[in-house]
């Protein structure tokens, strides 16, 4: 009997097509997927495309910016344009059904990928992003960003015990976006030891390049008051649940065309292209999309494992389009230049802004006792001055002699908390503003629960009372003949992980207890804000 595979299971996101019901009929849906000539000919529906917006709190640029400080919009010396500092990431996420068929090549292909990486071990472990790899033996767990960031300061560690050492940190610009789709095929095809893709793989091959898209936004309804464009059309969403049993936007392919047909929703084509315009780059989203970015890289990180790990004895390690090369400071002109070109050649871009250079050596710093520890020094690119700043890698601060998490990442979590407290003060003054005689009062603990909540849910989704997320296991028939969402008891779930136990987990892993220090402010804050939005 065939056991159900780890990519054949339910999604929960609306999307323009159906939502499935899995449940017991997998093996009908299996053996659907997995019969070539049904992806042949299967044709995929469009993605839909929403922008993840990361806010950036950076320091102003003297010689580029009119205003000084923190900010997250600063002002351009040029014409005094405002530039915005947060970070686009472009999402494209596919159907219910296109998305099991991505999954399934995926795992295809992945076994092969994995089958080339363990011919050589230094290969195997140079790459570590978008793959499961075991913390050991012991522990089946797989590593998480913080083991690859504590394994890159330990090797650092350990080479700057008696000499100095040199870090080269490089960053691949708009990765996903810039693939080469000719690059990619004949990475496909290598990978599968063929001289022209087979005809499923070229439909998924297509399905990855060639792909159309709507926007998220266009799925909106307009408000009639200041005619800007709210939320989704709920009544809609709830009468197509309760009547057809699934989630949808629409309510059947032929309202999903004529809505198209009739000007009223509009299908976008690839919008990437390379500067000579040819049209490039795959959408970041797909359960495909990491394997195959890993893929388009292979013959980048075995040339550096091959002429920079075992002639020259560098430590190197790509987490998806994050590089860093640990090495002697005389080898570093030697590597900058080789790595820029081995880019070149993989048609992709480096961010030349964000390719940095450290230098850890041991430093005095108490001379009475002439005590010395590891200190981390970056390297300024325009004055070739040496100024003591930390690593910044995988979400970390390292200094040499101290580890840290990212203070960028604590101030995000900050914020978050208030946020939340503001809004609760807000609520607060509401209810007073219609019944005077009620408490003037912020519960801690309900702050405390929405700013601890699992680090992968928005802060527009709910929580039950247990403080999981609300799930649905499928949609069921009532004696009415309309349809509910059966729920998954709590002890069907994992416990989620947040910002606290991250920490935690932190401490544990890294073994420095002083991180666990960097959120205790958090009381303070919520106290301070409760009295400053509250009491004012």
């Amino acid at each position: 009997m065939i056991e159900k595979p780890t990519w054949l299971k339910e999604k929960g996101y609306l999307h323009i097509s159906p939502s499935l019901k899995i449940g017991d009929e997998w093996e009908n849906y299996y053996r659907l997927i997995t019969n070539e000539k049904f992806v042949e000919k299967y044709a995929f529906y469009p993605l839909i495309h929403t922008n993840i917006i990361d806010r950036k709190y950076k320091k102003a640029d003297p010689q580029k910016h009119r205003t000084t400080g923190r900010k997250h919009c600063h002002t351009l010396h040029k014409k005094g344009k405002p530039e915005k500092s947060h970070k686009m990431r472009p999402l494209h996420y596919a159907s219910h059904m296109d998305a099991l068929v991505y999954g399934y090549y995926k795992e295809i292909l992945d076994e092969l990928y994995e089958k080339k990486l363990n011919e050589n071990s230094k290969l195997d472990a140079a790459v570590n992003a978008y793959r499961k790899i075991q913390i050991s033996e012991k522990d089946i767990k797989g590593k998480s960003t913080i083991h690859f960031a504590k394994e890159a300061f330990d090797e650092i560690k350990k080479r700057g015990e008696y000499d100095e050492v040199c870090v080269l940190t490089f960053d691949l610009k708009s990765f996903f976006p810039s693939l080469n789709h000719q690059f990619l095929k004949q990475k496909w095809k290598w990978l599968l030891d063929v001289d022209e893709l087979p005809k499923d793989h070229y439909n998924v091959f297509k399905a990855c390049t060639k792909f159309r898209y709507v926007l998220l936004d266009d799925l909106r309804i307009r408000n009639d008051r200041n005619g800007r464009k709210s939320g989704f059309d709920e009544s809609k969403l709830a009468q197509i649940r309760k009547e057809k049993g699934y989630k949808c936007f629409f309510e059947s392919n032929e309202e999903f065309r004529r809505t198209i047909s009739e000007g009223k929703l509009r299908v976008y084509k690839n919008p990437f292209y390379s500067d000579e315009k040819i049209s490039v780059g795959i959408p970041q989203g797909l359960p495909i999309s990491a394997l195959l970015a890993n893929l388009y890289l292979y013959d980048f990180d075995l040339k550096i494992i091959n002429e920079l790990v075992e002639d020259r004895d560098v430590y190197y390690k790509r987490y998806s389009d994050d590089i860093v090369v640990v090495c002697k400071p005389n080898q570093a002109e030697y590597i900058e230049k080789y790595i820029y070109a081995l880019i070149k050649d993989s048609k992709v871009k480096i961010s030349e802004n964000k390719t940095e250079k450290f230098i850890f050596r041991k430093v005095t710093f108490s001379p009475k006792h002439d005590d010395k520890r590891l200190a981390c020094f970056k390297i300024d690119k325009k004055s070739k001055k040496e100024i003591e700043t930390p690593l910044l890698y995988l979400g970390f601060e390292f200094r040499g002699y101290k580890t840290v998490i990212k203070s960028a990442n604590l101030s995000r979590y900050y914020r978050k908390i208030i946020s939340i407290t503001k809004r609760r003060c807000a609520r607060a003054k509401r209810v007073l503003d219609k019944n005077p005689e009620a408490k003037r009062a912020v519960f801690i603990n309900q702050i405390k629960k929405l700013y601890n909540r699992p680090l992968k849910i928005n802060d527009s989704e709910r929580s039950d009372k247990k403080g999981l997320r609300r799930k649905f296991s499928k949609l069921q028939k009532n004696e009415k003949g309309f349809y509910d969402f059966a729920h998954y008891s709590p002890k069907d779930h994992k416990k989620e992980s947040n910002y606290y136990s991250y920490v935690k987990r932190c401490c544990t892993i890294f073994k420095e207890e002083h991180i666990m220090n960097q959120i205790r402010k958090r009381k303070h804050i919520v106290y301070k804000c409760i009295d400053k939005h509250l009491n004012s």
